[in-house]
């Protein structure tokens, strides 16, 4: 698992609240297939120039890239055909402090000025990328560099990445992150070898999260809720009290016959620290209610809590839906008061009027 948790003055765009960093991560749950398709490209000297990691939120793919780095910048698996480098070597410790000379991780930047994190990893941030690998590895290896995420390029950014893409120079690796690689510019996505990181089976997650002292039934819901996703589960099963319960509440019978509780719970989504939890809280409701739409379809119930006890018909919920994530969409956009939001989302849920 992870040695700890950061303490961070800031926050950090490549690490969930909560959570240990990628960095810190030794373990992968799940991904043997890529991972061994790469160790062998490492092993043959054959490995491509630029990686593209690409699967859901929570997945592992920065705890795998930085598997990939560690082994890359000179690191010692423990393992053939693996890349489980240490914690104890030399090569990881620098990694996990970003002193490693021949490293670069591109992120969106945390702006002191305004005391919150970019949205966009910006053109500026790719002139860094230029300069670092127009330099020789320092230490006769790899110079590597990691864009976490790539999602996060804006257009200029995206072109200035496609010029290096284009004329990469030798002993040189370029690693990308994407959540929405479909979103990604072709160009991009056609000068990388794709690897996408699939879901984790929930049995693997469950146990992985019992590992960590997380009770059963906790790991359970987590997992569940997380769509294959160990960082997500982990992030949730953290955060029970905050969107766990809540969630647990507003599928009860009396959520439906009482809004004495939607104050609070919408006053709590919308604090400023509670960022991250409200990403969760809409993530797992919008899946708990298209599996609403399934089970009103088929009378088959797959989620984490038990059906809302309210009788509507199949559209109902498919309606529902696309209303939560187009007030998803909205509050994102135009920055609608947060607890405004979700005492609406409230009211949708009981099947009350627009």
């Amino acid at each position: 698992m992870a040695r700890t948790i950061e303490q961070e003055d800031y926050p950090q765009a490549d690490r969930a609240s909560g959570c240990p960093h990628p960095r810190d991560v030794y373990d992968l749950l799940g991904h043997k297939d890529a991972e061994q398709r790469i160790a062998a490209q490492i092993t043959s000297g054959r490995l491509h120039h630029a990686l593209l990691i690409n699967g859901p939120k929570g997945v592992g793919k920065a705890t795998f890239a930085y598997r990939i780095i560690r082994h890359v910048l000179g690191g010692a698996p423990q393992t053939n055909g693996h890349l489980d480098v240490p914690e104890h070597d030399p090569i990881a410790s620098r990694v996990a402090s970003l002193g490693h000379g021949d490293f670069l991780l591109l992120r969106p930047p945390y702006d002191f000025k305004l005391k919150k994190l970019r949205k966009e990893i910006v053109v500026s941030e790719l002139r860094r990328l230029t300069d670092f690998f127009a330099h020789k590895p320092s230490e006769g290896g790899w110079r590597v560099c990691l864009i976490d995420s790539a999602d996060d390029l804006n257009i200029s950014a995206a072109n200035a990445l496609l010029k290096t893409l284009e004329e990469p120079p030798a002993n040189a690796l370029l690693i990308l992150l994407s959540s929405e690689s479909g979103r990604l510019l072709p160009t991009i996505r056609s000068r990388c070898l794709n690897l996408t990181l699939r879901e984790v089976p929930k049995s693997k997650i469950v146990s992985w999260l019992v590992a960590q002292d997380i009770p059963e039934k906790t790991a359970n819901i987590a997992a569940q809720l997380s769509r294959g996703a160990p960082g997500k589960a982990f992030a949730l099963a953290q955060s029970e009290a905050s969107v766990l319960r809540p969630l647990a509440d507003i599928l009860s019978p009396q959520f439906l016959r009482s809004t004495a509780q939607d104050h609070r719970l919408a006053g709590a989504l919308a604090l400023i620290g509670a960022a991250t939890d409200r990403e969760l809280f809409w993530d797992s409701l919008i899946d708990l209610v298209s599996a609403q739409a399934r089970y009103s379809a088929t009378g088959e119930w797959s989620s984490a809590f038990g059906p809302m006890q309210l009788a509507r018909p199949t559209q109902f919920w498919l309606d529902l839906r696309d209303r939560l994530n187009g007030l998803r969409r909205a509050e994102a956009g135009v920055n609608m008061d947060k607890t405004v939001t979700m005492l609406s989302v409230f009211s949708a849920l009981r099947g009350e009027a627009a």
